[in-house]
């Protein structure tokens, strides 16, 4: 038969012999110190938030601003191209026909 042992006081564990006063102090140092964790992980948390904000801000704005030059440049692209077209319009018509027909002799060959 395996001895039992008496069953332990709430909080206490069995393997301890130490005065209750000891314990209580412990036990008390313990919640100080689990408190202060809590405040530097709360404090943590609070700069990686305030941090990726700022960070998702600034990524925001750049990517507007890269935005608004891409639409400037199809802007000045597509004036480009209509300037081209009403100074040389027949050179625009051979070079698409030759476009033409270089992507229909490509899309035959197996």
């Amino acid at each position: 038969m395996i001895p039992r042992k008496a069953p332990a006081a709430a909080g206490r564990s069995p393997f301890t012999t130490a005065h209750p006063a000891a314990e209580e102090e412990e036990e008390a140092t313990l919640a100080i110190s689990d408190q202060r964790i809590l405040y530097l992980v709360n404090i943590f948390i609070g700069n990686t938030a305030r941090f990726l904000n700022s960070f998702a801000s600034l990524c925001q704005d750049k990517l507007a601003d890269v935005h608004r030059r891409i639409l400037r440049l199809d802007a000045n692209l597509t004036l480009l191209e209509a300037q081209l077209k009403s100074t040389r319009p027949d050179q625009e018509f051979k070079k698409e026909a030759s476009l033409e027909a270089t992507t229909s002799s490509s899309e035959t060959i197996p």
